[in-house]
């Protein structure tokens, strides 16, 4: 915070001020309709004397910059603020920068992986590097279930930051669903597709190439297929993505398949982005009590 030295003084202030705004109106109108108004007896006299300019835009120039001097040089820094409170202790391991780096394509990208991310990030031990606990907040303040998920995965830094930006406090009334919180929602997936969910990962890989090479696949079933690789088993993603890279470029949903093999090979990096390098202590199953208490927009904010 700053505080004016000169506001005490009005009075002595006056004639720079009306001088100012005389050479604003100059400045609007344009040196070739009206003339800079003459400076102030004092230093901006002499400047004018000292330094005269050819031209009358010169003028002005040069005297702008001479007040502007001044009036920053009538500032000094009021009293010092004091320094907030640290956020509580979080002893959990930060999210890696390569994990940062996935959620944000993940966000930008593929939406669809993001509850399972959320939801790792908080089963295996880690807790949301604190770049990304604010956005997170952001993003999910309409969807209370959601929202509960970041503050896991956050811990006490994100009640923290609410408490001081409460425009990231949950917008909504409506509770959230304690058993979703801690678990990856179902998608919606046809029968003929929900047997490649689980199976030799060679052959739920070559199921899927043969059914675009057939053109079975078109890009109709672009919604169902991804909800498939998105929930389908983890082991099954690096051959996916290998074989759906290896689809002809002359089938006519190429471009789902290469897409496809995109999402897979991105979830399976999320995954193993997220797998602690030394054992850690796993969370208690989360239960109504073991939420952090949502924090909730005033009522005149909605």
């Amino acid at each position: 915070m700053i505080r004016s030295v000169a506001a005490a003084h009005a009075p002595s202030r006056a004639p720079l001020n009306h001088y100012w705004d005389d050479m604003v109106t100059v400045a609007l109108l344009g040196t070739d309709r009206r003339d800079p108004p003459s400076p102030p007896s004092g230093g901006l006299a002499d400047l004018a004397a000292d330094d005269p300019q050819r031209t009358a835009s010169e003028r002005l120039l040069q005297q702008v910059a001479a007040c502007a001097a001044v009036v920053r040089a009538g500032f000094e820094p009021a009293e010092p603020v004091g320094g907030l409170d640290p956020a509580p202790r979080d002893d959990r391991p930060v999210t890696p920068p390569a994990a940062a780096a996935t959620w944000r394509r993940i966000v930008s990208d593929w939406p669809v992986l993001e509850d399972e991310w959320l939801v790792t990030v908080g089963a295996t031990g880690w807790r949301l590097a604190p770049e990304l606990v604010g956005p997170s907040l952001a993003r999910h303040r309409s969807d209370a279930t959601r929202y509960a998920r970041v503050l896991v995965a956050s811990g006490p830094l994100a009640t923290w930051i609410v408490e001081h930006a409460p425009h990231l406090a949950l917008r909504t009334k409506k509770p959230p669903l304690i058993e979703l919180i801690g678990a990856v929602p179902d998608l919606p997936i046809t029968p003929e597709l929900q047997p490649l969910l689980r199976g030799e990962p060679q052959h739920v890989a070559g199921e899927l190439a043969s059914a675009f090479h057939a053109r079975q696949l078109t890009v109709a079933h672009r919604a169902v297929l991804i909800n498939l690789i998105a929930r389908m088993d983890p082991g099954q993603l690096a051959a996916v993505a290998s074989e759906l890279d290896r689809v002809d470029p002359t089938v006519l949903a190429v471009g789902l398949a290469y897409a496809l093999a995109d999402l897979a090979r991105l979830r399976g990096n999320m995954l193993a982005e997220l797998v602690l390098p030394s054992p850690a202590v796993m969370p208690a199953v989360v239960t109504t009590s073991g939420i952090p208490p949502l924090p909730t927009a005033p009522a005149s904010d909605h």
